[in-house]
């Protein structure tokens, strides 16, 4: 009945911020926005990018459609163009072994796919 009803435990930092939400929540809340700038540095994430964090949008490294968590160790911030281009232009995001973003060109740009970091 719980899991019907999309009950589920959300995961507090230590000052009581809400850090991960399951995915019965969609939209990352300020306070994981923060804890994903403070991860990747206060600015869109994208190699080579200095958006501020301001300016950025919260993307799920794993969709959210497709079951992705609303948590900090899935979402990255990326500026409304890295955000469109990740959307739209084939590029791929997963979370490297070192706990930080990366990223995969479509083949047509880059044919060996090796992943970008920041």
């Amino acid at each position: 009945m719980a899991c019907d009803a999309e009950i589920l435990p959300a995961v507090l930092g230590s000052d009581g911020a809400i850090l991960d939400l399951g995915t019965g929540t969609r939209l990352f809340t300020s306070n994981q926005r923060h804890a994903i700038g403070e991860r990747d540095g206060h600015h869109c994430n994208f190699p080579d990018c200095q958006a501020p964090e301001k300016w950025c949008h919260a993307h799920h490294i794993v969709h959210w459609a497709d079951g992705g968590p609303t948590d900090v160790r899935n979402g990255v911030l990326l500026c409304p163009t890295h955000h469109e281009m990740i959307h739209h232009d084939n590029w791929q995001v997963r979370m490297g072994d070192q706990g930080h973003p990366e990223y995969i060109p479509p083949p047509w740009t880059n044919p060996t796919q090796h992943p970008l970091r920041r």
